[in-house]
């Protein structure tokens, strides 16, 4: 069972613009508290011991936004590297342990959560469960491509909606970070700096390596990439108690 959490945070988010020119994304409020704040404490009730965030733009903000509740580690090259590179910046952090892994752009329901941690407490042989959201996309979504059993072909943005079973929604379990470690390491030495994280993950099953797509059963998220996410978000958790 993971007992530890990375969230990545480090981007411009030039998409949010001007909401982001001396902010980052994860400190943008949907309603009573800030992305990032409702995601600590969300995995603060799934009982995470150690919770780190990947900070980058304006990483002074985001130290004193966490305070106690997490640890941050820096990302330098946030300026010339995708979420991949912030996610391997978390190598020393977590070591050998299983982790969650959390996109920090992201609102979500505690119960999606829950369920998923719930769903993925036996891994098998999977080296990686993600949280996917089964059903139509649209072009912008990252999408996944699944076997009939629900394992992992590939996911990126570029999968025609014809062949996209889903969406994954920026959430995952990392049960074998050795393996995938040395997958991100391999893919930016020799292939990409730039690359979204789901290239490695997509190189991993085509080596054969099971990755799980887990359903999220219809519970409610938005990854927040435009002022009309955020305004959505808001609409649909911004009035909770």
């Amino acid at each position: 069972m993971a007992r530890m959490a990375v969230i990545v945070a480090a981007g411009l988010s030039s998409r949010l613009y001007p909401l982001t020119n001396d902010t980052p994304k994860a400190l943008l409020d949907v309603g009573r508290e800030t992305m990032l704040a409702r995601s600590l404490r969300i995995l603060q009730k799934e009982f995470m011991e150690e919770i780190a965030v990947v900070v980058g733009f304006h990483s002074d903000s985001m130290r004193l936004a966490m305070g106690t509740a997490a640890q941050s580690i820096d990302n330098p090259f946030f300026r010339h590297c995708n979420n991949m590179g912030s996610l391997w910046m978390a190598k020393s952090f977590v070591g050998d342990e299983p982790f969650i892994y959390l996109h920090g752009d992201l609102v979500y329901s505690e119960l999606m959560l829950h369920d998923f941690l719930k769903a993925v407490a036996s891994p098998g042989n999977s080296c990686i469960d993600l949280l996917t959201a089964f059903g139509e996309v649209d072009e912008e979504a990252m999408k996944v491509r699944t076997d009939s059993s629900g394992r992992l072909i590939e996911s990126n943005k570029a999968i025609p909606l014809a062949e996209a079973s889903g969406e994954w929604t920026g959430i995952a379990v990392v049960h074998q970070p050795a393996l995938v470690f040395a997958e991100i390491e391999n893919h930016m030495m020799n292939v990409s700096l730039t690359d979204y994280d789901t290239a490695a993950f997509s190189s991993l099953a085509e080596a054969g390596h099971e990755i799980r797509c887990i359903a999220s059963n219809g519970d409610p998220w938005k990854e927040i990439d435009t002022i009309d996410d955020l305004e959505d978000a808001r609409a649909m958790f911004g009035k909770e108690d």
